[in-house]
């Protein structure tokens, strides 16, 4: 029983369906920041394996007392007010479309991801570009809105137009640094042409 909460909590989240009015994730949610590379606290394979066996024996409240989940959770609420003022500094609107360029960043803070929605509520799909690992690529990462789903691109298939994939909602795909300013104007078109 406990397990299939966690499915039912896991599937909410990987489907993005979170409340506009919940400003603090919380329980599952707030976990599941803890856990996803994109909120910014590095590596988490070891940790998510422990996550796995405390969740088949606790309560979500008692995971996170854990000292290793309040630590993440901690970094994550200290971090935010940082991570909200760079999303607003290197994020522009185009259309239907929010652009994050994150190249110029050597450390990102953490933070909720999803913030980007509610900076630019009136867009429908975000479009964030960063470095890839050593600065070797340049990775483009898509996600239709989680507040204003009206995005009628299939991001996962445009993803893997450039090698990589995702599904309906999210994809990313990873450029080569030569042709990396060519493919993200074509994806940027795409998802304004599909708004």
């Amino acid at each position: 029983m406990r397990l299939s909460k966690l499915v039912d909590e896991t599937d909410r989240s990987t489907r993005a369906a979170h409340a506009r009015r919940r400003r603090e994730p919380r329980d599952y949610i707030l976990l599941g920041y803890t856990i996803d590379s994109r909120t910014g606290l590095g590596s988490f394979e070891q940790y998510f394996h422990k996550l796995v066996k405390w969740l088949q024996m606790m309560s979500i409240r008692e995971v996170l007392e854990q000292p290793e989940v309040k630590e993440r959770v901690q970094r994550i609420r200290s971090e935010q007010e940082d991570f909200r003022r760079l999303l607003q500094r290197n994020s522009f609107q185009l259309q239907n479309v929010v652009v994050t360029d994150l190249r110029e960043i050597e450390r990102l803070p953490a933070g909720n991801r999803f913030l980007i929605y509610t900076l630019f509520p009136e867009t429908n799909v975000s479009l964030r570009v960063h470095w890839g690992p050593a600065h070797q690529s340049v990775i483009a990462a898509v996600g239709h809105s989680i507040f204003n789903r009206t995005c009628k691109t299939s991001v996962g298939e445009l993803m893997s137009r450039y090698g990589g994939g995702g599904h309906r909602g999210a994809g990313t795909c990873v450029l080569p640094i030569d042709s990396a300013a060519e493919a993200i104007d074509e994806i940027l078109f795409e998802l304004q042409a599909n708004g």
